[in-house]
């Protein structure tokens, strides 16, 4: 009979896959500071309540983004 050899995966580091992740983080950040300073400023007579229900659900998001990340830090508010 012959012996069946077993591969031992190597260990894995996660530091560099969380680097990625971080900085993937932090370029969507930046795009959206960058896309909310493009929408339609609070002045401007084309402003309709599509834009306010818009701007409602990106806060609802950021605030459950924030929440997360408060999460992972050990932060509680």
């Amino acid at each position: 009979m012959a012996k069946i050899q077993t591969l031992h995966p190597p260990a894995l580091d996660p530091g560099p896959a969380y680097e990625h992740a971080h900085l993937i983080a932090r370029d969507l950040i930046q795009h959206n500071e960058r896309q909310l300073d493009r929408m339609i400023r609070p002045d401007s007579n084309d402003v309709r309540w599509s834009h306010l229900r818009a701007l409602n659900l990106i806060n609802a998001q950021l605030s459950e983004v924030a929440t997360l990340i408060d999460e992972t830090n050990g932060v509680r508010n």
